[in-house]
């Protein structure tokens, strides 16, 4: 993978994060105040579930380059 595909991976990301906010921010609203229905509780609780996989995978290249640069 080269770093430049991994930069536009991250700004890709972010412009989906952005798209996706005003919607996250409702259903992490409505959960905080115990009114969601059960298809906004699935909504909520895949794209909790696909924040942290991302997240992961992020850390992980970001691991991978340090390495790499480092050797």
């Amino acid at each position: 993978m080269e770093k430049r595909t991994l930069e536009q991976l991250d700004a890709a990301l972010e412009a989906v994060s952005k798209d996706l906010a005003p919607r996250v921010e409702n259903l992490a609203q409505k959960s905080a105040e115990g009114v969601l229905t059960p298809e906004e509780h699935s909504e909520y609780a895949e794209v909790v579930r696909l924040n942290d996989m991302l997240s992961l995978l992020k850390l992980q290249a970001e691991e991978f380059w340090t390495v790499r640069a480092a050797s």
